[in-house]
């Protein structure tokens, strides 16, 4: 008697075809441009009840504490096409390669709050507006250097 329903092999190329695209991000490194965005692009902002848990809460789910606390990080609170366009006609060529936004941004700087450099990290932090400078590689931000 023959059997019902699906096949086995079809069974295991659908369910392949579904875990392939997984499987080979998970293998690809992230480019500098992703990092970037990983780093310091929250769009729209993660709600929080202030900047200190905002931060508390943000730089782990961001991978910011994985083996040591990062001493400061600032996220940018707009979306990411327009923080790319501080390399274009957002922004304007500083030095080097590095770009100042012609607008402010909404920002929320966390500063490591003193004691351990290991996880657990507690942070302090601080929102603001302001004119922010990124190093542009091939049109793409790579490197948050500071607010202006």
């Amino acid at each position: 008697m023959a059997l019902k329903g699906p096949r086995p092999a079809l069974l295991l190329l659908l369910l392949l075809l579904v875990l392939l695209p997984a499987c080979l991000a998970l293998g690809r490194r992230e480019t500098r441009h992703e990092k970037f965005h990983r780093q310091h692009v929250d769009f729209p902002k993660t709600s929080a009840p202030d900047a200190r848990r905002y931060c508390n809460l943000l730089m782990p789910r961001r991978n910011l504490t994985a083996d040591t606390c990062k001493p400061t990080n600032t996220f940018i609170h707009a979306g990411p096409a327009e923080v790319d366009g501080v390399c274009h006609s957002g922004g304007t060529p500083s030095t080097e390669n590095y770009y100042d936004s012609n607008v402010p941004f909404e920002l929320t700087t966390c500063r490591l709050a003193g004691g351990a450099q290991r996880p657990p990290c507690n942070y302090r932090g601080r929102t603001s507006t302001q004119r922010i400078r990124v190093a542009c590689v091939g049109g793409l931000p790579v490197h948050y250097k500071t607010q202006l």
